[in-house]
């Protein structure tokens, strides 16, 4: 298989979620064992798809994430994080991984809420589907660039 991202955690993480979609569309959220990747648990984060309207809650934050941004967000939904706001295209890029049922690479703007600090980072969305069709979650991976949560 083909590695389409320069990092090789990225790549691992889209080749697991490869591995775990076989021959459907997407995995389901049941899919995903977090032992089976334990080295990138820090980088992820899995986000909740609530339909009707349609809106985003973040449901597990990995450490190196809740470090970097300086809050743990766990439970609460987009519309209720600043950073949203000022980023609408982040949220367009959830959305976009919704609609598609694809991956989605991008850089994030990211910084640290108390302290402004910011970090380069490439995000990655997978999206997962209890039935197969319908997006109900994102496993998200996030790839440190710059600053302390870097990989050397």
């Amino acid at each position: 298989m083909d590695c389409p991202f320069a990092w090789p955690e990225m790549n691992e993480i889209h080749a697991y979620w490869l591995a775990k979609r076989g021959q459907r569309r997407m995995p389901s959220r049941q899919d995903i064992e977090p032992t089976e990747i334990p080295r990138l648990l820090r980088n992820v984060m899995l986000i909740d798809v609530l339909h009707d309207p349609a809106r985003f809650r973040y449901r597990l934050i990995g450490t190196n994430v809740v470090d970097a941004t300086g809050e743990n967000r766990t439970g609460k939904c987009f519309d209720s994080v600043d950073f949203f706001a000022a980023n609408p295209i982040v949220r367009e890029q959830y959305a976009a991984a919704v609609a598609t049922g694809e991956p989605v690479h991008s850089l994030e703007p990211f910084y640290r809420l108390d302290t402004r600090r910011e970090y380069e980072v490439e995000r990655l969305l997978l999206p997962l589907s209890s039935d197969g069709v319908t997006v109900d979650m994102i496993l998200v991976y996030f790839h440190f660039k710059s600053g302390g949560f870097a990989a050397h």
